[in-house]
């Protein structure tokens, strides 16, 4: 057990020491000396990298995005990307967030050959959210491509695909939500699930209606979907879920 821990010390010790040297290597064209510097030791810092609760992250971002145009930003973003680390993938996602009156279908076509390469929720929130679900609502036409990704077998992709919906609940549109919802409310995977409840539970908000009419219809739905679907508005069905079940 002890050789074995000091061996995962050691891995992680050179995976950190192989990351820096990568990532000053990738920044070297990006801006000034002092830039590259200034991310390499964030990097190497012990905190979350991805989140609004860093701000260092906000701040490197924010570099970026006054020192390149949206066209400009697309070759950074590419060498943040490939470089595999989830650390500098994240500052990618976040910093092309900032260029939201900028996207257009060219973002998207940008965007969707990367979509395979992401394997984590946060990313996955941040680049459905955030980006995809803003150039939707510029571009209705994009659903076309997000019902493809809900058949897709990844359920990264069917993540994607109904998170993506979010903005366009908030300006009260859940026709595509709820379309995406019967499609998933019985889909096995947990984060299928998650997301699910996720939406309805915000669709609710707007259309609470609706929203208590499709669980009511699918009252047997996942335990994991039905707990987020009715965390607030809608807690009153679990009383009547449970009596059911009773």
């Amino acid at each position: 057990m002890y050789i074995h821990y000091i061996k995962n010390i050691k891995s992680g010790f050179l995976k950190k020491i192989k990351m820096t040297y990568t990532l000053k290597r990738q920044l070297k064209k990006l801006s000034n000396k002092q830039f590259a510097e200034d991310i390499k030791r964030y990097i190497k810092s012990p905190y979350e990298f991805y989140g609004i609760r860093v701000p260092e992250i906000r701040i490197l971002a924010k570099r970026l995005h006054e020192e390149h145009s949206l066209k400009q930003f697309y070759n950074i973003f590419n060498k943040l990307w490939k470089s595999g680390y989830h650390e500098e993938m994240s500052l990618a996602l976040y910093t092309l967030q900032l260029y939201e009156e900028n996207f257009d279908l060219t973002t998207w076509k940008f965007l969707k050959p990367k979509l395979k390469n992401i394997k984590s929720w946060d990313q996955i929130d941040a680049i459905s959210s955030s980006i995809i679900g803003k150039i939707l609502l510029k571009y209705p036409k994009l659903e076309r491509e997000l019902l493809k990704l809900s058949r897709s077998k990844d359920f990264w992709a069917r993540r994607i695909a109904i998170v993506s919906t979010l903005p366009r609940i908030k300006e009260g549109d859940i026709r595509l939500t709820m379309k995406l919802a019967e499609k998933y409310v019985h889909d096995k995977e947990p984060y299928i699930q998650k997301a699910t409840g996720w939406m309805l539970r915000e669709a609710g908000k707007q259309n609470p209606e609706i929203a208590k009419r499709f669980i009511l219809k699918n009252m047997n739905m996942p335990g994991i979907c039905f707990s987020y679907a009715t965390e607030r508005d809608l807690k009153g069905l679990r009383k009547l879920r449970k009596m059911k079940r009773l």
